[in-house]
């Protein structure tokens, strides 16, 4: 597939389809490719390139209002975040990580997943706005589809896994009352066997039948028809001011959890509060996973814990597939303490003298001190050279009939190793502890919102302002984990970990909590449009037609990487989309 640029087309080019799709990441992908194979003629629309640009990353800046991070967390933050997404800008997103160019976040992702846990879905008295309009049961499904799509292996995400791995179950576990083990997966590309799922390259690389793909084509308004019910056009301009509209049957919106809101409020000419927006929800309930350390493991229990709580591979379907070990609360624990969901898992820390940090910072222009810099990387010659052939792998230059066997075989025998590989840009690093995290779900909150300010972009849109806490309730419940982790190895005779100082003090409101670019919610999906902005089938309400795919539609966010529960919701939409349209029910504008 040759991806069209909206810059090649003439201005003011018209073009109609059975569907159009706004956003060329991993839902708006698997849309495209759902609905194409069932012979419908599809568009997708992506706002960047087919790799990302600073012209076009400048599209995704944010403005803050009224956060609870702190300066420590926002370096936390840069540092964290900026060790996977090379051209993500802390400052032009002081919240979200988001990446125009084919293939959205997955650009930078580390591929982590894990579906969400029954208790996710359920009306819980202590979280308001839980429960969702759909159950586990229906959407198991799709579930299972999207774990192939992301050449997942068993699916076996609990103690169940343990013989799978042909382990036993370790001896000593922290409290089973409060804990449960939890492990996490990470997609791998089925093109390339060194790297993380990327979207958009496995999508041209195989591309479905019956999709055009128009890049540099940024959405700047949902035309509704006199009567507000359905879209009458979509309208797209390119940076260098080129324009085109299209008309289709289906509409979707799967852009992200900021722009899919930012794209309903700014259309405003015939629904003055936005499309959808007869109830003041669109851009509500904003949610994220708010994370903080907790603890801390030295370097003489790090290898311990780390071979406890650390990577393990399992060898299915021809491929060797890595799971992470964690510990997750159990739903008992969280009824009889009301918390909210959620799971701590292990990092290792960098050492300050890490050649690779070192030559990152050089290569940036970074560094505070190029004269030590250049000698902390003279040091490590022999880590250079590991680095260098772990790049030699990703470049694609060597067959896979020889790269494939090398890389199945260092996930088998090294999963520690090839995970802070992928971790940490794919090199080696000088390591000197572990660190203990803590994720959490967070409970909607309608003041959690994505507004449009005053001011406006390269197209004149107007930039998205975010307000985002994490909140009393989820900093309470990273502090109930720290302090149980603490606790609980201690009393089951295992090396405990040092708490880090706000959990030692009982003070959550000092944590050094940070997004983690899980943004959810604001166009969720609701029993009532009092309560939502999609329907349990992801339509607007009040608008025949138009869909809402990925993440903004989670009513709840659980504390699993939701990306896989995304594409499970993208791909029962696609059937459901496909479904009306083969029987008429879908007779366009």
């Amino acid at each position: 597939m040759t991806p069209e640029s909206l810059d090649t087309l003439p201005d003011g080019t018209q073009i109609t389809a059975d569907v159009v799709i706004v956003g060329g990441g991993a839902c708006g992908l698997t849309l495209a490719r759902t609905l194409g194979t069932r012979g419908f003629d599809v568009v997708v629309l992506e706002s960047g390139g087919v790799d990302p640009d600073p012209a076009h990353e400048a599209l995704n800046r944010v403005e803050i209002e009224d956060d609870d991070m702190g300066d420590a967390a926002r370096l936390y933050r840069a540092a964290h975040h900026g060790t996977l997404a090379r051209d993500w800008d802390p400052e032009a997103q002081p919240y979200g990580l988001r990446l125009r160019g084919l293939g959205g976040a997955t650009q930078a992702w580390a591929g982590k997943s894990a579906p969400f846990d029954p208790v996710d879905y359920a009306p819980r008295d202590w979280v308001p706005l839980s429960g969702w309009p759909v159950d586990a049961d229906t959407l198991a499904p799709f579930v299972t589809r999207a774990e192939a799509l992301l050449c997942l292996g068993p699916a076996h995400y609990g103690p169940d896994l343990w013989p799978v791995l042909g382990r036993d179950a370790p001896r000593k576990m922290p409290d089973p009352a409060a804990f449960r083990s939890m492990f996490w997966q990470f997609a791998r590309s089925s093109r390339n066997p060194s790297e993380i799922m990327r979207f958009g390259a496995d999508f041209l690389a195989d591309p479905p039948p019956n999709v055009r793909l128009i890049v540099n084509a940024t959405v700047t308004k949902l035309a509704l028809a006199h009567n507000a019910r359905t879209v009458e056009r979509v309208e797209v301009a390119s940076l260098t001011g080129r324009r085109a509209s299209l008309t289709a049957r289906a509409v979707v919106l799967a852009a992200s959890a900021i722009e899919n809101p930012r794209l309903l409020l700014q259309s405003n000419d015939v629904a003055p509060a936005g499309v959808g927006n007869d109830h003041d929800q669109v851009g509500r309930h904003l949610m994220d996973h708010p994370t903080a350390p907790v603890a801390r493991f030295d370097a003489r229990a790090a290898g311990q814990m780390a071979a406890r709580f650390g990577f393990f591979s399992h060898r299915a379907g021809g491929m060797a597939h890595l799971y992470q070990h964690g510990l997750a609360l159990t739903e008992d624990h969280q009824r009889r303490e009301k918390l909210l969901n959620g799971a701590i898992f292990m990092t290792e820390e960098r050492a300050p003298d890490d050649p690779f940090a070192a030559i990152s910072r050089l290569l940036k222009g970074r560094s505070r001190s190029v004269s030590a810099d250049l000698v902390t990387a003279a040091k490590s010659p022999l880590r250079i050279a590991q680095g260098s052939a772990v790049k030699l792998l990703d470049s694609g230059r060597l067959p896979q009939a020889i790269s494939r066997p090398i890389v199945e075989t260092a996930i088998r025998l090294f999963p520690n190793t090839v995970a802070t590989q992928v971790r940490y840009g794919r090199l080696p690093h000088k390591f000197t502890g572990l660190r203990v995290e803590a994720i959490s779900e967070q409970p909607p909150d309608p003041a959690n919102r994505v507004t449009l300010g005053p001011a406006r972009d390269a197209l004149g849109m107007p930039v998205p302002v975010v307000r985002w806490q994490a909140g009393e309730a989820a900093r309470r419940n990273l502090l109930a984990m720290g302090e149980l982790v603490s606790a609980s190895f201690a009393k089951a005779g295992l090396e405990a970990p040092e708490p880090v100082d706000w959990v030692a003090a009982r003070d959550p409101a000092s944590a050094r909590v940070i997004d983690m670019g899980h943004s959810l919610g604001t166009t969720r999906m609701a029993a009532s449009p009092a309560q939502g902005v999609v329907d349990a089938e992801c339509q607007v309400f009040g608008v025949e037609g138009l869909f809402v795919a990925g993440g903004s539609v989670l009513p709840t966010s659980g504390h699993a990487n939701p990306t896989l529960m995304m594409l499970a919701l993208a791909l029962r939409l696609g059937d459901h989309i496909g479904d009306r349209l083969a029987s008429g029910r879908l007779p366009g504008p």
